[in-house]
């Protein structure tokens, strides 16, 4: 039973990359497939956020629920 725990635990190791803990998008296709828009020099509201990059340094940016 306790290489049953063992194996369960390598096995959510293994996963963790593949379940929707991505990497911050490093191109314009990447950006836009995670729900981001590339802007021209930074990111213009005030509830956007800079989350990687598009081509040559572009912020890629994203909405951020902000809770008061």
């Amino acid at each position: 039973m306790k290489i049953f725990s063992l194996f369960f635990a390598v096995l959510l190791l293994v996963l963790q990359g593949t379940l929707g803990f991505m990497r911050a998008p490093s191109n314009d296709v990447q950006c836009k497939q995670a729900g981001g828009t590339c802007s021209t020099d930074h990111c213009p509201l005030p509830n956007m956020r800079s989350f990687g990059h598009c081509t040559q340094g572009v912020p890629c940016c994203r909405t951020v629920a902000i809770y008061d």
